[in-house]
């Protein structure tokens, strides 16, 4: 009987500390001009214009099987939410980006272009090449804090930014850590689409 007890105890004490974990924060950003996100029913990603930089640039943190979590976490999200995937005329565009540390990267011989992000997604040819001017006051990914996760999304129409979700993340590039993934990308599309009319 006494056993049994210490084992409830301890089974107790282990969900609480799993429900006392810390979740990640997550902040938004929004055009305030959209007075309802319901009009977006399709998405497709945000194409590559960027070149990736030359061999010579050194060896980067990058993970296709880490890039390939990270997208199959946020369709999955965005589909949960009523949008579907597609590739013919889709209404939003995503984008997403792992803040990094850029002076620890050996990229002698490769310049970035002015303007660009320093981030994980755009060194292997993607994205910030969308108007920000409906977000005036939205940082530059490189001045975010290592391991931010940032996830864009932008009207394809007009291809300016619309809303971004960003968390700060302990998220290990060399690993592609599913469970951990998905948590996290959840956590900042909850807040996607949001309620201007409630937040205003």
């Amino acid at each position: 009987m006494r056993t049994k007890f210490k084992v409830a105890v301890a089974l107790l004490t282990v969900s609480l500390l799993i429900g006392c974990a810390v979740i990640p924060e997550v902040e938004t950003a929004y055009d305030p001009a959209i007075t309802t996100f319901k009009i977006y029913r399709t998405f497709n990603w945000y194409p590559t214009e960027v070149p990736p930089p030359p061999a010579e640039a050194g060896s980067l943190p990058y993970s296709s099987l880490l890039d390939l979590r990270i997208r199959e976490a946020i369709a999955s999200e965005l589909v949960k939410q009523g949008l579907n995937p597609t590739t013919r005329d889709p209404g939003l565009l995503i984008a997403y980006d792992i803040a990094v540390d850029t002076a620890q990267l050996p990229v002698s011989g490769f310049t970035l272009p002015p303007g660009f992000g320093y981030g994980y997604s755009h060194w292997y040819g993607y994205r910030f090449n969308y108007g920000l001017a409906n977000l005036p006051a939205i940082r530059n990914i490189n001045e975010y804090p290592v391991g931010t996760l940032v996830i864009d999304i932008i009207d394809e129409s007009t291809r300016q930014l619309i809303w971004r979700g960003w968390s700060y993340t302990d998220l290990d590039l060399t690993l592609s850590e599913p469970r951990k993934i998905n948590r996290i990308v959840a956590n900042i599309m909850s807040r996607f689409p949001p309620t201007p009319e409630l937040t205003r």
